[in-house]
């Protein structure tokens, strides 16, 4: 799952600012609303990671020929009908901010927690605003330029100290990392997918 993956890369001493965390949750609830292609979610994933330049990130997804995860509940088992990766792309990071400010809005909060009755009333939500702007930032570049040139992480080692900073890099480079594990699990041969991002760019 997205969280055992994040797990996988996290410590004691190996820490993430809370801004990323709040982002796999975000993606989490977009997907679990509606559950997605799974080129899409690899593709959103990429276009994350460099930045916001949709149209590399659809073209190395369109490479992946490995079966995805299939005990990934938030994605579709297609029969054929493939969505269009790009408006996929961008739908799908639409979802997700907008899944994040569902969870910094009380009176959201408050109606979904009344589905479960023997959980504690409250209003109060335990996300502040300065974390909704941090993990919104994430995601914004996918909006806000659709063919930018790339300005993904050269390094593909994860710079702890960064990523506890709250590096809006290094957590677009963490975050890609763990999604694009749990769609499509890295083995060596399709670890070459990110690191190829990074080479189009004469890196």
């Amino acid at each position: 799952s997205l969280f055992s993956n994040l797990d996988k890369l996290l410590a004691p001493n190996r820490p993430c600012h809370s801004s990323l965390w709040f982002g796999i949750l975000a993606l989490h609830k977009a997907l679990s609303d509606r559950p997605r292609d799974p080129l899409v979610v690899a593709a959103f994933s990429l276009a994350v990671y460099n930045g916001g330049n949709v149209l590399e990130a659809v073209k190395i997804a369109r490479m992946i020929n490995k079966p995805h995860d299939m005990k990934f509940p938030e994605l579709l088992n297609l029969s054929g009908n493939v969505e269009p990766l790009e408006a996929g792309v961008r739908d799908l990071a639409e979802s997700v901010r907008g899944a994040l400010l569902q969870m910094t809005d009380e009176h959201f909060v408050s109606q979904a927690m009344a589905d479960y009755p023997q959980a504690p009333h409250s209003d109060l939500v335990f996300i502040p605003l300065a974390l909704y702007v941090k993990a919104f930032s994430i995601f914004e570049c996918v909006k806000r330029s659709y063919d930018k040139k790339s300005l993904s992480k050269q390094d593909m080692k994860i710079d702890y100290e960064s990523l506890a900073n709250g590096n809006i890099q290094e957590i677009r480079h963490v975050f890609a990392r763990i999604v694009f594990d749990t769609v499509f699990p890295l083995h060596q041969d399709q670890d070459q997918s990110l690191q190829s991002s990074r080479v189009s760019q004469g890196g």
